[in-house]
């Protein structure tokens, strides 16, 4: 299934006393991500389907290393699950290009977002060539 990756240097503003990522900020990280996938499909937000809402419904992150003030990541977003009126984005973190190596994983997360009629404020199914796409499908 569709997946990017995007590179982060964590910003001052983004840790706490300890020197150590505030948590909120890989919620940030992860949303780039998730919004840098969407355009690699054709979907930007911000012009694409603009009679739905996509609300997140749920959103989870395990941190399993440090991540410090000036430290790089590189963040994967990839479509994990594609379902009638939803879809789940799980997200992992990494030190820059080490995705592939035996490098320590430092955050692993899901988001999943609800295709929504704003009017009604209801779920509505996916519009099929968003669920195309989704799914990796061409045309």
């Amino acid at each position: 299934m569709p997946s990017v990756t995007i590179h982060v240097r964590v910003p001052f503003v983004d840790v706490d006393s300890s020197m150590r990522i505030h948590f909120t900020a890989m919620f940030r990280y992860m949303e780039v991500a998730e919004h840098e996938l969407m355009r690699s499909l054709g979907f930007e937000y911000a012009t694409s389907l603009k009679s739905y809402a996509f609300p997140r419904v749920h959103l989870e992150c395990d941190f399993q290393g440090a991540i410090r003030y000036d430290d790089e990541l590189d963040v994967t977003a990839r479509i994990e699950w594609v379902g009638t009126s939803s879809w789940t984005v799980a997200f992992a973190a990494y030190p820059p290009g080490s995705a592939s190596s035996d490098a320590p994983t430092l955050a692993t997360g899901r988001m999943t977002i609800v295709s929504m009629d704003p009017a009604t404020e209801h779920a509505t199914p996916l519009p099929d060539e968003l669920r195309r796409v989704l799914l990796g499908s061409e045309g």
